[in-house]
């Protein structure tokens, strides 16, 4: 009885399983670094939230189901989900629309929607929805986007903001706008349009200005005069300055800083974490959570640059670019350069949905990574 040799595929090495922990994570250096700064953050998060060991298992337990979804979404093939991202961004207006008349019980402002043990905030959902549905709108078609196309995608922005100004959170209106008008940019929009368009907008700033709540034209004004009001809108900026001033270059020791010990710096585990880091390890902490973010910039816009179709390069790409402009307008907002806004510092402030929307978007971005070296 002869006996039928084994059939060994050229894709199948000798010697090895099919599975390959490499191919699974997709890019191991993005992944590592990903790990690194979120476990900075809950060593950071310890320190600013007052050793507050519920508040750091509560992050754990969002970071540990946005790492789920991210492997997950990353072992996905950009064409299995290419066109449904246009359907799910009507679910997110729809979620919009649901928390402006069922906002979660206990919240001051309409964002969340109460999930019993977990809060959701359907703004930042919509923040990784918009720009996938972009561009998967304007790539549908092998030609151009006609002057029909471009209208429906800045109808679909505009009603995006609207809806979130409504809540209100004028901040993540913004960034959600800028997030969807980064696929548009890199489409190939004309430069003339956009420049034109920016300065409409720049001349209809009075009306912009009397449609905003005095709590947000004080936080502008305080921008330009800081010491207008140290102690009632300029207190933040006061203390985050404060606490960063003092750190110096190796900063005053974990868990020895005294405006964030003494809770003098508002927010500190969200959104002002940044003066927090900066106080305790100085200088040499913040170039410590600098590098590790140009490292993972670095893997996104490479894995980008490689990408293989034209939707894999703009949902790449846009989601690189927002994950820079959160850490750009957070680290600017906490020094003092942009009046305070909403924003989290990515992957290291309390925030359970931004972090697993966060997580998610690297998803995406790691299930575009062809099969090559690093």
């Amino acid at each position: 009885m002869s006996k039928k040799p084994l059939d060994y595929s050229l894709n199948t090495p000798l010697g090895r399983s099919r599975f390959s922990f490499s191919n699974f994570l997709k890019d191991i250096p993005l992944f590592f670094f990903i790990l690194v700064v979120l476990f900075f953050g809950f060593l950071m998060l310890y320190s600013a939230s007052g050793q507050s060991e519920e508040m750091v298992i509560r992050q754990m337990i969002y970071a540990l189901i946005g790492l789920i979804m991210m492997l997950v979404v990353a072992q996905l093939q950009p064409r299995s989900y290419k066109l449904i991202f246009m359907h799910l961004f009507w679910v997110g207006i729809a979620l919009l629309l649901y928390v402006l008349f069922f906002p979660g019980k206990g919240f001051t402002t309409n964002r969340w929607i109460d999930l019993g043990l977990l809060t959701f905030q359907p703004s930042e959902t919509i923040r990784l929805i918009l720009p996938l549905a972009i561009a998967s709108f304007l790539t549908r078609k092998e030609t151009q986007p006609s002057v029909k196309d471009w209208g429906a995608v800045f109808l679909g922005i505009f009603l995006c903001f609207f809806l979130i100004v409504k809540q209100p959170d004028l901040g993540t209106a913004l960034l959600v706008s800028i997030a969807g008008f980064l696929p548009v940019f890199l489409s190939g929009f004309p430069l003339s349009f956009i420049f034109l368009s920016t300065i409409v907008l720049i001349s209809l700033y009075p009306l912009y200005w009397s449609s905003l709540k005095e709590y947000q034209q004080e936080r502008i004004l305080t921008l330009f005069n800081p010491d207008s009001d140290p102690l009632g809108a300029g207190w933040n900026i006061a203390q985050s300055k404060m606490a960063i001033g003092s750190g110096g270059y190796l900063g005053k020791g974990y868990l020895e800083g005294t405006q964030s010990q003494l809770d003098f710096i508002p927010e500190s585990h969200s959104d002002f974490i940044f003066a927090v880091i900066a106080e305790e390890l100085g200088l040499l902490g913040i170039a410590f959570l600098l590098f590790l973010y140009l490292f993972i910039l670095y893997r996104i816009f490479y894995i980008s640059f490689n990408a293989e179709t034209e939707f894999n390069r703009l949902v790449s790409t846009s989601i690189g670019f927002i994950f820079l402009i959160y850490i750009i307008v957070n680290i600017s907002m906490v020094i003092g350069i942009l009046p305070v806004v909403g924003v989290p510092l990515p992957l290291v402030s309390q925030g359970g949905t931004s972090l697993v929307v966060h997580l998610m978007a690297f998803g995406f971005v790691l299930s575009m990574k062809r099969r090559q070296t690093w």
